[in-house]
């Protein structure tokens, strides 16, 4: 499903705002649901949908100060957290893309104004799994169960990253989750430097840079859930 940017034309996801593993505000390092975009403006809805929960939750440390959630397709969900004021919807309320919830604020667990928007996929009610919006909103088309952004470089994620660079062009060897000596060849083809049947440091901050993150060397969790993000988004 397609969905819609719930901020005006202008405003752009913060750069430590983005969806997987990051430096929690309020300290420590921790998985971040959604998307962030700061400062002050309309909330509009991501589509067409049925309100299905209208709250608040005041909480400094871990709230999401007022919280509006919608229903669109089956078992698709978006969130909304931190609006300035309480919206005039209710729980029940049907609305249509770019329709007006609240005014971006800074309710709840947060440092400035700002809105939080996260996607939900959930056969259990709104609370289920949270997965990338990005490709929701650009309509990448979603061909595949989404991989977790947890910031871990496990079998999953190799798959998948020995699939997309499969479908560029750059040969990995067996895509079943191991990398293998043809798996960093085809790695260091598609980041644009010479071959290396080896994970080297070379290699490593070759990568970040492809991948426009901090360049030194280390796979951290950044590293990983920017990779991740990436491949979510068919951008590998």
């Amino acid at each position: 499903m397609k969905l819609h940017n719930p901020w005006p034309k202008g405003r752009s996801i913060n750069p430590n705002g983005k969806y997987g593993m990051r430096k929690h505000p309020f300290g420590g390092y921790k998985k971040h649901r959604g998307v962030d975009v700061g400062g002050t403006f309309p909330v509009t809805s991501a589509g067409d949908g049925v309100v299905t929960k209208v709250s608040y939750n005041g909480n400094k440390k871990t709230g999401g100060g007022h919280v509006v959630i919608i229903k669109h397709a089956t078992n698709l969900f978006t969130v909304y957290y931190h609006g300035a004021h309480a919206t005039k919807l209710r729980v029940r309320d049907r609305v249509s893309t770019g329709d007006f919830i609240y005014t971006s604020g800074s309710t709840g667990a947060s440092t400035g104004p700002h809105l939080h928007f996260e996607v939900r996929s959930s056969r259990n009610g709104a609370w289920g799994s949270d997965v990338d919006p990005i490709p929701y909103l650009t309509g990448s088309p979603i061909t595949q169960t989404l991989i977790k952004v947890d910031g871990r470089l496990g079998r999953n994620t190799w798959r998948a990253w020995q699939e997309a660079l499969q479908k560029v062009g750059h040969n990995p060897g067996i895509v079943d989750g191991r990398p293998s000596p043809r798996t960093y060849r085809a790695i260091a083809s598609w980041a644009g430097i010479k071959e290396t049947s080896n994970l080297s440091l070379d290699l490593k901050k070759a990568v970040q840079k492809k991948l426009g993150v901090t360049v030194d060397g280390i796979w951290g969790k950044g590293t990983i859930s920017a990779l991740q993000r990436k491949l979510n988004e068919g951008k590998i």
